[in-house]
């Protein structure tokens, strides 16, 4: 049998580079927060993705003004299932309907509900006293079903004639990392098929290695390039995964991660439910409603949110047609904080080979413990003596 048969690998092509002018991107960068805003159906989450600055007019920071994700760049959702995530994507397609732009919408896991979203248009056209109908916004809604990564890297990366379409307001892809686990293994499993396969050749198996950050760089910048050419929002719903090494305790983190995808994230919003938390009183640990969640702002600006504070922790809760913000008091301690650069440093290690991905919560944890291109491939030739 070949090494391609064993491996289902084709070819060790070297992933095509994406450029595009950076004053396109210059330009969606600067566009005003009023004109190319997508509402998130909960204005205190809205508020702390563009918050109200300084040298802004009043006229500027009027209630007419929308606020919400930018259009012109890319807004990440991660969390665990069943916190929100793809109820937070429909608010964004009806608010984004509703304002007469199109919307399309990429799925990769589960049908679009299409029902769910008509009864969000009713009650929000009701709520305007709009004479427009559900129906007839519906028809501004493009739905393609990406079956598997090929699929996926297939529309966007070499999309069809006028993709998208013209005054699209909208691209949502629920979710991004949904295709790439059945596609790229974890270190223990290639190590075992590649001793299968009898692949020896370092260069070969550093590609490998390497394989799936390449297509995620090239998937991040392709991203970045829609939402800056065509100045829309792109949504990206991203699954989690456990990270338990180099973290203060275990965290649920984005699935697709890396340099180049954390580069190509404007705005990140983090949804999650509270754990029972200790009061300082010495009562009994408390916790939020099970109906509760909570939306977290954890970049913007493209730049990362350091301290956590109340304004940027908003609780809501899922209804059947809309979201609707609660005054639940804030998970201070539910949650643990985005650990920095310094802390991520000490006390970080290079496993031995027995260790990598002892559990499925740490598949693909090569990246996540620091390690570079080149290093990890005598990871797979066996483990080091210890002496050295």
């Amino acid at each position: 049998m070949s090494t391609q048969d064993i491996l289902g690998f084709a070819s060790q092509e070297p992933s095509r580079v994406i450029s595009f002018p950076a004053s396109q991107y210059l330009h969606a960068s600067t566009a005003s927060p009023g004109s190319g805003s997508i509402s998130t159906g909960l204005p205190r989450l809205d508020e702390a993705i563009s918050p109200v600055s300084l040298d802004e007019s009043p006229e500027a920071s009027g209630e007419d003004v929308t606020r919400g994700i930018l259009c012109g760049h890319v807004t990440e959702v991660f969390g665990p299932p069943g916190v929100g995530k793809t109820s937070l994507a429909l608010t964004l397609t009806s608010n984004a309907l509703r304002e007469g732009g199109k919307v399309v919408w990429i799925d990769t896991t589960s049908p679009l509900p299409k029902l769910r979203l008509k009864s969000m248009l009713s009650k929000s056209l009701e709520a305007s006293e709009s004479s427009e109908s559900s129906e007839h916004l519906v028809d501004n809604l493009i739905y393609f079903r990406a079956q598997s990564l090929p699929h996926l890297l297939a529309l966007l990366l070499r999309p069809p004639k006028g993709f998208p379409p013209e005054d699209t307001k909208l691209l949502v892809v629920d979710s991004v990392s949904g295709p790439f686990p059945s596609y790229f293994m974890g270190p223990s499993e290639l190590k075992s098929r590649l001793a299968q396969a009898k692949v020896t050749d370092k260069a070969q198996v550093q590609w490998l290695m390497n394989r799936k950050w390449n297509v995620t760089s090239e998937l991040a910048n392709q991203l970045m390039k829609l939402a800056a050419a065509q100045s829309l929002a792109v949504l990206v719903v991203n699954q989690t995964h456990t990270k338990i090494k180099g973290q203060p305790r275990a965290t649920l983190t984005p699935l697709l991660a890396g340099g180049p995808w954390e580069n190509s994230v404007y705005t990140r919003i983090a949804l999650y439910r509270a754990f029972a938390v200790d009061d300082d009183s010495g009562a009994e640990p408390q916790s939020a409603p099970r109906s509760v969640r909570y939306a977290e702002v954890l970049k913007r600006g493209g730049k990362s949110v350091t301290v956590r504070l109340d304004e940027n922790i908003v609780p809501f809760t899922i209804e059947s047609d809309c979201l609707r913000g609660t005054d639940t008091n804030q998970p201070s301690r539910a949650v643990a904080p985005q650990p920095t650069e310094e802390s991520l440093r000490v006390g970080q290690r290079k496993r031995k080979v027995e260790e990598i991905a002892d559990s499925q919560d740490e598949d693909d944890s090569d990246q996540e413990f620091g390690w570079i291109n080149g290093d990890d491939t005598s990871l797979l030739e066996g483990p080091a003596d210890e002496d050295s």
